[in-house]
């Protein structure tokens, strides 16, 4: 089945003829200053990425790391405190070379990660001593070129591809054959020289200028990424097979060159460019977005990469905006708790802690 032709809904338009949702919600009462508090762990090394299974937090180390720490730390949320480690670095039998991405496993015990680097999901116990997966499978070799994906079914997955006329594809597991595409690219204003190109090369180029978190909540059906370069928000409903797309909170394009590669090209961006959002959490009643506002210079010198949270319904409305105190990569929150966890962006990272407004619970 075909789904490469459906509607897209644009909450904001390049040409202002609807109001920036990011900017109108600076109006509202639902702008709120959180004060963070660190935690420090000395188990966590250089941490990268920090996800939720259940009642832990599951956090990604650098691959680039002393291969004699693990990949993987635990932490139970309540109370906050440092649980096991996971994740032998290496690409024999049940190790990792990467935690490229991590969801919850096949039952509450479980959690799985997938490596970019060897192309496989491993899941591990949350509860067993052993660094070490218990189950590991070698994606098809139809999922080759996918590099970000997170399971839509028990039998298929949810994902990117470096190079595809969609914006997301679905493939089956078992045997690694595509079962449908989403969403189709559309034009880029005054990108008109990417016609110059084969198709397969501006879907490159296109996915390129797209590129971002990806982030999903099976349970609510959605998958949602954020682009890193240019504002854009895609948010898949998989249950309506539907995006929703929300532009913001810059409405122009980032600058970018199309530089000869070899006999390819790639998308180059300008160095002095801002990132734009950093990383994405979704939960039963909203979606928050982690979002920067900082240059390479800027990152360099400050250590800041992103100090604000936007908060977005299911259905792509802004309705909220929490400005942090304490720069960090990536987030979770836990409504139950109350809690909003990130990684601190300093030169010994640390797990900042902050309370989630009532008005949000």
């Amino acid at each position: 089945m075909d789904f490469s032709n459906f509607f897209i809904v644009v909450f904001s338009c390049s040409d202002g003829s609807q109001e920036n949702p990011f900017l109108k919600i600076e109006k509202s009462e639902n702008v709120f200053n959180l004060k963070g508090e660190k935690i420090y762990f000395p188990e966590i090394i250089n941490p990268i990425a920090i996800n939720a299974v259940g009642d832990f937090l599951i956090i990604s180390e650098n691959r680039r790391n002393d291969p004699k720490y693990p990949l993987i730390r635990i932490l139970q949320k309540s109370p906050l405190h440092y649980k096991s480690s996971k994740g032998k670095p290496g690409f024999g039998p049940f190790e990792i070379p990467d935690a490229t991405l991590v969801e919850s496993g096949a039952n509450d015990s479980t959690f799985t990660v997938y490596s970019g680097m060897s192309k496989t999901l491993t899941d591990f116990s949350l509860y067993d001593t052993s660094v070490l997966g218990i189950h590991q499978y070698k994606q098809p070799e139809g999922l080759f070129e996918v590099y970000k994906m997170f399971h839509a079914t028990d039998s298929t997955v949810l994902g990117i591809k470096s190079i595809d006329h969609n914006r997301l594809v679905e493939i089956s597991l078992k045997d690694g054959e595509r079962i449908a595409g989403y969403g189709t690219w559309e034009k880029i204003p005054d990108a008109d020289h990417l016609i110059d190109y084969s198709d397969a090369i501006v879907n490159y180029h296109l996915g390129q200028i797209n590129k971002g978190w990806f982030k999903a909540n099976r349970k609510v059906g959605l998958f949602v990424k954020a682009g890193v370069y240019r504002d854009r928000i895609e948010i898949f409903d998989y249950n309506d097979k539907e995006f929703t797309i929300v532009e913001g909170p810059r409405l122009e394009l980032p600058k970018f060159e199309i530089v000869p590669s070899g006999a390819n090209s790639v998308v180059i961006f300008d160095i002095e460019n801002k990132y734009g959002h950093r990383d994405i959490y979704i939960d039963d009643k909203y979606i928050y977005d982690l979002y920067g506002g900082f240059n390479e210079e800027e990152i360099f010198e400050t250590n800041e990469v992103a100090k604000t949270i936007y908060i977005l319904t299911h259905s792509g409305d802004v309705v909220g905006k929490l400005n942090l105190d304490v720069s960090i990569r990536g987030l979770v929150v836990d409504s139950s708790l109350k809690k909003i966890y990130g990684i601190t962006t300093d030169k010994d990272p640390g797990i900042a802690v902050f309370d989630l407004p009532e008005e949000f619970l």
